[in-house]
């Protein structure tokens, strides 16, 4: 890599920088997206969307050059791979995480919550199997529906991922897809709060949540993005280890980039020498497996002391932000809108399906805090599980329930399993129906689960 490409580099960062500020500005200002909780990288995607060279082209007011736009289309299938490998890391070690042992809820949490996510996902290819019957000048793409999933449940930090793995696959439609799995993600964002909202203030009337924090008095600071009293600002980590040898951050994002370069090498072997199936497995399926060992050697050498899980999410969340404003920012726009009838169709059929796995068939199962389990599911499948914990603090704002604890345990393993399964879905494609049957029925096996985990507790 030159000098120049650097340069390049340090100039493409430096303008996603700006518009996360820009973000951060108009959150801070604009009571719209207060109220809707809108991420300041989402904001400020979109104002590098809507007054960049994608919507305006020669017009632009932000003269971003086109060069620049295709590395922002690239960035968050790069940066999906230590986000993604970082999710093992610091697993069993949080000395503040309680044991799963001590509670019988996190099991149906976990099977309601995975399978909407793989209800989703068939769901999302039904649509893909309707209109290319029903309207074949449209040509849809092999891979349409799975943004469906992985915008709901993962949000716009897997945008990324969708783009990443097709571009692997050597799709040309990488870009669409991950443009498509962006708006998937924007919907289900809003759609999550505005309903959460509509459900809890129902809810409220019919004395149906125990801890009731009326919506409009939730913090000003948290509405806004940011604390201003200093007294009331959490602390960020534990420093694990001592400047003097390393900074705590930089070992565990050493520890991460490590784990990342290892699955560049074993996949780079096992393509150089065409071993079958395993050759075609992406990086980021190996360096959740090699993560998973390495955190397993961590704990087994008694090393726990040195990973704090906080310190892991605060750089991953940078890269989630970072991700989020470029893929916004790029969003193809014009290849896009081509698909937007199926597109609308199944948005509305995903957040129909989400209220009917979630809301009722899970207010059914659950014995205890029934309403706040559902509600941080709700959130969890529409907008990530950031919107879950906003909609849940509002029943719960001190909270004084267990629903936190069983829904952070069940959306860990949610997404392990989501994850692992994603790579036979993906080696079925173009197989639309294939992938249909597979994911329904993995949801169904779910659900029934779930009813039966209910059957016997009541029996």
């Amino acid at each position: 890599m030159t000098s120049q490409l650097f340069t390049q580099l340090a100039q493409e960062f430096s303008i996603l920088g700006g518009l996360l500020l820009a973000g951060v500005f108009l959150r801070a200002r604009i009571g719209l997206f207060q109220n809707l909780f809108l991420p300041a990288s989402v904001i400020g995607g979109f104002i590098g969307l809507v007054l960049g060279p994608v919507v305006l082209k020669e017009n632009a007011l932000l003269p971003i050059p086109e060069e620049f736009i295709r590395d922002f289309s690239l960035l968050p299938g790069i940066l999906i791979l230590p986000i993604i490998a970082s999710i093992p890391l610091g697993v069993g070690m949080d000395p503040g995480t309680p044991s799963s042992k001590k509670t019988n809820a996190v099991l149906p949490m976990f099977l309601i919550g995975t399978g909407c996510a793989f209800g989703l996902f068939a769901l999302g290819f039904a649509t893909k199997i309707a209109f290319t019957a029903l309207m074949p000048q449209l040509d849809i793409y092999p891979a349409f529906g799975m943004e469906l999933a992985l915008g709901f449940f993962g949000g716009h930090g897997t945008a990324g991922l969708v783009g990443n793995i097709l571009q692997k696959l050597n799709m040309p439609y990488w870009e669409v897809a991950q443009g498509v799995a962006v708006t998937s993600a924007t919907v289900g964002l809003v759609c999550g709060i505005l309903l959460g909202m509509v459900f809890i203030n129902i809810a409220a009337r019919k004395n149906r949540i125990n801890h009731l924090t009326t919506p409009g008095n939730l913090p000003r600071e948290m509405r806004k993005g940011y604390e201003k009293d200093t007294n009331r600002q959490a602390l960020a980590c534990r420093e694990t280890t001592h400047s003097s040898s390393i900074d705590s951050l930089a070992f565990h994002v050493a520890v991460i980039l490590a784990v990342c370069g290892l699955s560049y090498v074993l996949t780079g072997f096992l393509k150089a020498y065409k071993v079958p199936l395993l050759s075609n497995i992406a990086e980021w399926a190996y360096a959740i497996a090699l993560m998973l060992v390495v955190n397993r050697i961590i704990r087994g050498l008694g090393l726990s002391h040195l990973i704090d899980p906080k310190i892991k999410t605060k750089f991953t969340a940078l890269l989630v932000d970072f991700s989020i404003v470029a893929a916004v920012a790029s969003l193809p726009v014009s290849a896009v809108i081509k698909y937007a009838l199926p597109m609308i169709t199944m948005f509305i059929l995903g957040v129909a399906m989400v209220y009917l796995i979630v809301m009722k068939l899970g207010g059914r199962i659950f014995n205890d805090y029934s309403f706040e389990r559902c509600i941080a599911l709700f959130g969890q499948s529409t907008g990530v599980i950031m919107t879950g914990i906003l909609l849940l603090r509002i029943c719960d704002s001190e909270m004084k329930t267990p629903v936190l604890k069983d829904f952070s345990i069940s959306y860990a393993l949610s997404t392990m399993i989501c994850y692992a399964l994603l790579l036979p879905v993906i080696r079925l494609l173009p197989d639309s129906m294939a992938i249909f049957w597979l994911t329904a029925g993995v949801a169904s096996s779910c659900l029934v689960g779930a009813v039966i985990f209910k059957w016997k507790r009541s029996g």
